[in-house]
């Protein structure tokens, strides 16, 4: 099978293997998420506490939303959903030592999805399967491990370590120190404002395509690098004339890395693909 066909049905299997159960992962209401069991809707209920400390998010099979608030504790918003619902008695979330933890049902015909609100400055150790991860709008230092989900960081600051296997990750803003790596799964990243702020992004992908938007008011250094033979286009103000210029001197038996740089000064944000297709595109 070819790499970029290969490519895209590992990520299909990602996202269709959160898709099962539950359709609509970011609703304030439970019952807009759309839990089903064997094609029917579940029964759902809400529930929500404060912990005054969280360390350690290790879930399966269940959505996780963190963004950041004002108060000093955490407060953790619950979906359960059971295809019985008897069994909604018996789902109990808590935070034990500084851990997530949820007991439920000795059956599998039950879910839960998780809505985290965490003070800025968390510091968080997240480890999620076969569901997607989404932090938007939080400053804090956070380690994250990722397989079969998509994750998303939205507008993060302080310090991101993130690795994800079969699944896409989605940047749409930030700053600080962010170093993401993904396996088997497209990057998408989104360079807006002025600049990046207070660290360093170092985002990269194998066997993944990697997509570019960034704004033509964007200032700090750039470097985009696609290793192998993916396709590229180069469509964003930035390249001006780049991918042309380019192209007479790459090598298509040379090893090293096809490049393009944007901004002025020291590079910043380094994005880099193997075995990818890259485009790059003005931000809208």
């Amino acid at each position: 099978m070819p790499r970029l066909v290969l490519t895209l049905a590992v990520t299909l299997l990602a996202t269709s293997a959160y898709a099962h159960g539950w359709n609509n992962v970011d609703g304030d209401d439970c019952s807009s998420r759309g839990f089903r069991f064997d094609g029917r809707p579940g029964h759902v209920a809400q529930e929500s506490f404060d912990a005054p400390s969280l360390r350690s998010v290790k879930v399966t099979n269940a959505p996780v939303s963190i963004k950041g608030g004002n108060a000093r504790t955490y407060t953790i918003t619950v979906c359960k959903a059971a295809a019985d619902a008897a069994d909604l008695n018996d789902i109990h979330v808590a935070v034990e030592g500084g851990a997530l933890v949820t007991r439920g049902p000795d059956n599998e015909d039950w879910n839960v999805s998780y809505r985290i609100t965490a003070p800025n400055g968390a510091e968080l150790d997240i480890e999620s399967r076969n569901g997607p991860l989404a932090l938007r709008n939080i400053d804090g230092n956070f380690v994250v491990r990722l397989k079969n989900g998509p994750l998303a960081l939205d507008n993060v600051g302080g310090n991101v370590d993130a690795v994800t296997t079969n699944g896409p990750i989605s940047i749409d803003g930030g700053s600080g120190t962010m170093k993401v790596k993904a396996s088997n799964g497209p990057i998408s990243v989104k360079l807006d404002g002025a600049s990046w702020e207070g660290g360093t992004l170092d985002a990269s992908t194998s066997n993944g395509p990697l997509s570019v938007k960034v704004s033509p008011t964007f200032a700090s250094g750039v470097l985009v690098e696609a290793h192998g033979r993916g396709p590229i286009s180069c469509r964003a103000e930035a390249c001006g004339g780049q991918l042309r210029r380019n192209r007479s001197d790459w090598n298509d038996d040379d090893d090293e890395p096809r490049k393009f740089e944007f901004g002025r000064g020291p590079q910043t944000v380094r994005i880099s693909t193997v075995n990818g297709p890259v485009t790059i595109k003005d931000a809208e």
